[in-house]
């Protein structure tokens, strides 16, 4: 008998976790109807099994948790990381954009205006800037644009041609440098033949963002 006992108890582990084949299945529940020490032996095994898989499975719901939270995480960071590249495009794009109207500026001419005059605000706008780009649109260049623009309205501009042209002719300045358009545009103050000059010179806020970034990651390091 005991023999039986050694032989059963040693089955006892694999019968409580159901993995016996029939055979030992059967020899050890007929054992444990008729050996009281081997049937306690099963239920101490049973009671440690039943609080083994309780922390089993607190413990695996703990790491469905964590797994949750880390999933949520970095969903959260995805989300996060895309959201601050389009910011980073849209501001790039809206710096662009900005830096492009700063370096521009249209010259309007008066009608009469002669040639030694055209002459004279090229010569000005080179001397303040060398890197400048200049291109004359004549009356009847504007009126082409502006019938362009109209499109399908373009009768409203009937009549306007030759003599009766109301567009003037002017320059567009363009240069690479802001404070190259706010030179320029000091020097033509009082230069004859000049209708008007359209330019705007207000502080870019991406470049003052740029710098106070510059300033933090500096204070970082």
């Amino acid at each position: 008998m005991k023999k039986e006992c050694e032989i059963v108890q040693d089955l006892i582990f694999g019968y409580c976790d159901g993995i016996l084949n029939p055979a030992s299945k059967e020899l050890v529940e007929k054992h444990l109807v008729k050996c009281e020490e081997c049937k306690k032996v099963y239920e101490e095994i049973k009671k440690d099994k039943k609080i083994d898989d309780a922390d089993d499975k607190i413990e695996i719901d703990y790491l469905k948790r964590v797994n949750k939270k880390l999933k949520r995480k970095k969903i959260i960071i995805v989300i996060s990381s895309v959201f601050i590249i389009l910011l980073v495009i849209l501001h790039i794009i809206a710096f662009i954009s900005y830096y492009h109207d700063q370096t521009t500026m249209e010259i309007f001419m008066n009608k009469d205006i002669s040639e030694e005059q055209m002459t004279n605000i090229q010569n000005q706008i080179k001397n303040q800037a060398e890197d400048v780009e200049i291109t004359y649109v004549s009356p009847e260049e504007k009126l082409e644009e502006m019938k362009q623009r109209f499109k399908d309205n373009q009768d409203l501009l009937a009549g306007y041609e030759g003599e009766n042209n109301i567009f003037p002719a002017e320059f567009i300045i363009k240069t690479k440098s802001v404070q190259d358009i706010e030179k320029i545009e000091k020097s033509l103050v009082n230069v004859e033949g000049i209708q008007k000059i359209q330019s705007s010179s207000i502080n870019n806020p991406y470049i003052a963002l740029a710098s106070d970034f510059m300033i933090w990651y500096t204070n970082l390091h």
